[in-house]
């Protein structure tokens, strides 16, 4: 007769670090090649960056996977609920002050940052993204602290 199998240990605080490393690095390395490609021309130049940044998404979607069947319940209920009323509020907040922003005629929106065109666009995505981020992690910690 087997022995039964031991129950899995979740992932602790070291395998996070670890991850956040690697994955850190990773983002480091793709963003040393896209600035090695950028001097690229045409249409080849942009193909290249393209399939470099898939494929270092690809990888770190591929840790992300990995990580999360590694967790625990309680750890997989904090980053969905997080990411459900943190990111989804923090999204909400973002885009007021994006919208705000870019709809002002009266040069007191996004014109007095000197932000046009692409760069316009490029930064609504970014302030959004941070919103979104900083409002999971309020809310991951609420989580936390009222089930502790």
């Amino acid at each position: 007769m087997d022995p039964a199998p031991r129950p899995k240990r979740p992932f602790g605080l070291g395998t996070y670090l670890l991850i956040l490393l690697g994955v850190g690095l990773l983002g480091g390395v793709a963003g040393g090649v896209g600035a090695l490609l950028d001097d690229r021309p045409g249409t080849f130049g942009l193909a290249l960056t393209a399939a470099v940044l898939s494929l270092v998404m690809a990888i770190a979607f591929a840790a992300s996977i990995w990580w999360w069947r590694g967790i625990d319940e309680a750890a997989r209920e904090a980053h969905k609920w997080a990411w459900w009323w943190g990111g989804s509020g923090g999204m909400a907040v973002g885009a007021i002050l994006v919208t705000t922003l870019t709809l002002r005629e009266d040069g007191a929106g996004a014109a007095f940052f000197g932000l046009i065109g692409p760069d316009l666009v490029t930064t609504g995505m970014w302030t959004i993204l941070l919103f979104q981020l900083v409002g999971y992690g309020v809310a991951w910690s609420v989580w936390w602290l009222k089930h502790r």
